[in-house]
């Protein structure tokens, strides 16, 4: 990953297509720093997220989340669903019980029964497995989400109930998404803006409509 430069708003969608290989789980992970730059910067709302310090990556945390590609492998097979939730909110120093009953309430949100928060992770369909992911990266309230693939495991009528759910939550909440995919039709619907990358490098960006109408890289 080379050369990259781009802005993102509150509330806004920038999709991120390319082949396998292509650098865009490596851009995603780069920009939450679950992967050490060798150069460039990092800036969110202001503060360079490459330069913070432990303390202060710490406190920049809860601000940007991660959903994970594979809503099975991505949740610890030994917790139930409402603690799988409520961990990133105890791990910030909410006590258990007022946790759990946010959990409950996130759960709700993404469109589950607050009484599922009680079942393990395999008693669940991958759609609603997602859900949880998706509730998880709630629970500290972010402004940033990085969805990696994020409905690319899961049923055609599944995606489009997941995209269908970003969607709200964005609207509701103001979030912002790095939605990165092979699927050109989910971007298309998701995306305010989409930036191809080849090779470890942006070769166009545009708004949707634009890039989908006239396309100006070979590529």
């Amino acid at each position: 990953v080379d050369g990259i430069s781009f802005t993102l708003a509150a509330g806004e969608t920038l999709g991120l297509v390319g082949e396998t290989g292509s650098g865009k789980s490596t851009l995603g992970r780069l920009v939450l720093r679950l992967i050490e730059p060798s150069a460039g910067q990092v800036r969110f709302e202001g503060k360079d997220v490459t330069a913070a310090s432990t303390a202060g990556l710490r406190a920049l945390r809860p601000r940007m989340q991660m959903v994970l590609q594979d809503p099975y492998g991505s949740l610890d097979p030994r917790m139930t669903a409402g603690q799988i939730v409520a961990e990133p909110i105890i791990a910030h120093g909410v006590a258990r019980a007022e946790a759990m009953e946010r959990a409950r309430e996130l759960m709700s949100r993404v469109g589950l029964r607050a009484a599922m928060a009680a079942r393990y992770p395999h008693e669940f369909s991958g759609g609603q497995r997602q859900r949880i992911g998706i509730a998880r990266a709630l629970a500290v309230e972010p402004r940033l989400i990085v969805c990696d693939e994020a409905v690319s495991a899961l049923d055609v009528s599944v995606q489009a109930q997941v995209v269908n759910l970003l969607q709200d939550l964005q609207h509701q909440l103001g979030l912002a998404y790095i939605f990165i995919a092979h699927d050109l039709a989910v971007v298309k619907h998701i995306a305010h803006r989409i930036a191809v990358m080849y090779l470890g490098r942006i070769v166009e960006l545009a708004d949707k409509d634009a890039l989908f109408a006239a396309p100006r890289h070979p590529y």
